[in-house]
């Protein structure tokens, strides 16, 4: 985009220029270079041997930054549409999400011109439509679990289950703004990281024989972490829609005890498996983002390790960014990347967190059960 504009801005600084130029020679030719395309080529033959009117440099000028600005837009073309690699993993994953393709909308994604794959995304974001305006095709049938609290299955097939490194192989790395129209969130992804979808993300727990969470939305990880690496931590990024969240007071002291004695089998929110100890970071809620970090003890051993949350607010649910496991001695930088994340995180209009409770589902629990992993 911005070699595009840079390019775009170069062309148009030097056309103005020529323009002035030959309108200081002849008014007509002045007037017809700014209002007929193409028509400079006239003056610039016309005038190609006159020192005070000549526009050979201009023209040097106007074609140098054409060729930035048409190859910035190739190049923006081909970020949207991504690599063969990314088109075969989205169809890939399309599947594994049990959307129906037609081979004319498959061929469509897989093809190399960017023209026929925006066309085709644009056929699945109209048949998608649920009605209200939200989603697409894969939007929809990807969200349609994390709507339903008792989702059932829509492979057709038993998941297929691969190695550790396979998996990573496969897992297909997005960076940028990443959108949920369905749930009505966006996410400014930092520079540094990358993101990997839901159908990447629960096959890389399923390599490690771990129970598949239908809960997530994919891995964030740092570029400078090897996603083949079983120990390099990522933040797992969790959407509860569980409907709208209610305030309410939190006093570290209660909520830990509170903690301690709640041994709920699957909380809410994804922890590492070991005894908790306390709070590193107490629990505050800033009317938009709760956010605490627990220290526990692992189980069967004496490595003390921290577990990071941050969960932006809305209207319908919660996205949850978490880092569970991760050594003590990195607790300011595991707080500060779910922070982080938390922070760029942004909700559509009619989506945003409200004080009062909309109607429509409520969630049966507060920010504080939250904290305190309450049934």
């Amino acid at each position: 985009m911005k070699l595009m504009m840079i390019g775009y801005l170069i062309s148009l600084m030097f056309g103005l220029l020529a323009v002035v130029r030959v309108w200081r020679a002849s008014v007509l030719d002045g007037v017809l270079t700014l209002l007929v395309p193409a028509y400079f080529i006239i003056p610039l033959i016309k005038y190609w041997s006159d020192p005070d009117h000549s526009i050979r440099i201009h023209a040097l000028g106007m074609l140098a930054g054409s060729t930035m600005a048409i190859y910035g837009a190739s190049h923006i073309a081909k970020d949207v549409i991504g690599t063969p690699q990314d088109r075969q993993a989205l169809v890939q994953s399309l599947h594994e999400q049990g959307v129906k393709l037609t081979p004319d909308q498959e061929k469509g994604l897989l093809s190399e011109d960017p023209n026929v794959v925006l066309a085709t995304m644009q056929t699945l974001d109209a048949e998608g439509d649920d009605g209200d305006g939200e989603g697409s095709a894969a939007t929809v049938h990807r969200d349609a679990e994390f709507e339903n609290p008792a989702p059932v299955p829509v492979q057709e097939r038993p998941a297929e289950t691969i190695s550790y490194s396979e998996a990573a192989r496969r897992a297909v790395f997005n960076r940028g703004r990443y959108t949920r129209e369905a749930i009505g969130v966006t996410i400014d992804v930092p520079a540094k990281f990358r993101l990997i979808n839901a159908a990447d993300a629960r096959r890389m727990d399923r390599s490690r024989g771990r129970t598949e969470d239908n809960r997530v939305l994919g891995w964030i990880i740092h570029e400078k972490l090897a996603l083949t690496d079983p120990d390099a931590w990522h933040v797992n990024m969790r959407w509860l829609s569980d409907g709208w969240i209610a305030a309410a007071p939190l006093d570290a002291v209660t909520l830990l005890d509170d903690a301690q004695r709640n041994k709920t089998p699957n909380p809410r929110v994804v922890v590492s498996n070991g005894d908790l100890l306390g709070y590193a970071a107490a629990p505050q809620f800033d009317g938009q983002v709760l956010d605490w970090t627990e220290e526990r003890l692992l189980v069967n051993s004496d490595d003390r390790v921290v577990d990071c949350h941050a969960l932006r607010l809305g209207r319908r649910g919660a996205l949850e960014f978490s880092i569970v496991g991760m050594p003590s001695a990195s607790a300011a930088l595991c707080q500060s990347t779910v922070r982080l994340l938390a922070a760029r995180t942004s909700f559509m209009p009619g989506k945003e967190y409200a004080e009062a409770p909309p109607e429509g589902l409520r969630a049966p629990y507060s920010v504080a059960a939250l904290t305190t992993h309450a049934p």
